[in-house]
């Protein structure tokens, strides 16, 4: 009796296990979608209400919520301290010695960090364009995501299973 209940236990865990990591992946690419709004809502701030760099960051702020919010806050008043960086790049620590902790990224710290290289940087037309080539980095690394994921999904879930399965049979 304990065994069957063992098995099934076991069988469950591994299709637990392999169904988040399925979910994993399914939150990787709502984390992208989520920081392109960002990037749209700062693009819109930027252009339409003609702000500088530290409003852009309140006014998307706005838009924004939970992690975004904190992380655009943060970096603005950073922004508004002047505390001698030079680009966005140079403030990856604008969010604390942990700015990880605050937003997730979901293909690398150094990667999100890269679009603000040039922002703050010259004039509105350059910034415009470093957002929106970001803009379409972000675009098409979701497209590239979402067409990866289902297979994915699929094969961690059936992983999971099939494993579970696997260890009761040896258990038994």
């Amino acid at each position: 009796m304990y065994r069957i209940v063992g098995c099934i236990l076991v069988v469950a865990a591994g299709a637990g296990m392999g169904f988040s990591g399925s979910m994993r992946l399914s939150e990787q690419i709502r984390i992208l979608e989520k920081l392109l709004q960002m990037v749209i809502c700062l693009k819109g701030e930027i252009r339409c209400g003609n702000a500088s760099l530290p409003d852009a960051f309140y006014g998307a702020a706005g838009r924004m919520n939970g992690k975004y919010r904190e992380f655009l806050i943060s970096a603005a008043d950073r922004m508004k301290a002047g505390t001698g960086e030079k680009t966005f790049t140079d403030m990856q620590g604008m969010c604390g010695k942990r700015p990880e902790k605050k937003l997730p990224y979901p293909w690398g710290k150094g990667r999100f960090f890269s679009f603000g290289e040039y922002l703050g940087y010259m004039d509105l037309e350059m910034q415009m364009r470093q957002l929106s080539l970001y803009e379409n980095n972000l675009e098409a690394e979701i497209l590239k995501r979402k067409a990866e994921v289902s297979g994915k999904k699929k094969l961690y879930q059936g992983i999971g299973i099939l494993g579970g399965l696997l260890l009761a049979v040896l258990l038994v």
